[in-house]
């Protein structure tokens, strides 16, 4: 979330230093008769605009994203990712290196995978089966045209919390949680 809020204020700043510098060239740019000065004055609302339509699409963005983590029904910590090239790192590798710590946030709204989002129960997707494996948490979603699947790996969980877990999906979203690979419903 974090990274969306970083690129909302970068669009933010640019938009406003491109009306600004628009409005500068128009008050103080007396030349604006000049062609070149037309073109520049042209291109700066041009490129203010489109930032402007990337900061609102940030905004929607960041709101979905708001509205997923503080409602959240499931909050998996660190998801790694790490970049060690070979065989399977061992784990005094994988503390020289630089790991990326990725937080998943799964509520009623949707799914926030650090900076992506994915909706449910918004804009006619809807969320029609959460399965749950011994490592694993799948959703399925989508529309009555088209349905995706997304598989998301955790550690494991002990059976009261599962359970626990289990119960806030089918309070939140009335979908009740399949249990996979050995584990009893």
């Amino acid at each position: 979330m974090k990274a969306i809020r970083r690129r909302n204020i970068a669009f933010a700043a640019f938009t406003g230093f491109g009306i600004l510098l628009g409005v500068m060239l128009l008050v103080f740019g007396g030349a604006t008769s000049e062609l070149q000065a037309q073109i520049f004055l042209t291109s700066v609302m041009i490129a203010s605009a489109i930032s402007a339509g990337f900061w609102i699409r940030e905004c929607r963005k960041m709101k979905i994203a708001r509205l997923i983590a503080e409602n959240p029904i499931l909050h998996i910590r660190t998801a790694v990712v790490s970049d060690i090239p070979g065989e399977a790192a061992q784990p005094e590798d994988i503390e020289n290196e630089d790991i990326e710590n990725i937080e998943v946030f799964v509520s009623y709204f949707g799914i926030l995978l650090d900076t992506k989002i994915i909706k449910f129960n918004q804009d006619g997707i809807r969320l029609k089966a959460v399965e749950i494996g011994d490592d694993f948490i799948s959703f399925t979603y989508g529309t009555e045209k088209w349905m995706q699947n997304t598989r998301l790996l955790r550690a494991p969980i002990d059976p009261a919390t599962m359970d626990e877990i289990s119960e806030r999906f089918r309070y939140e979203t009335g979908i009740t949680p399949t249990f996979v690979s050995g584990r009893k419903q």
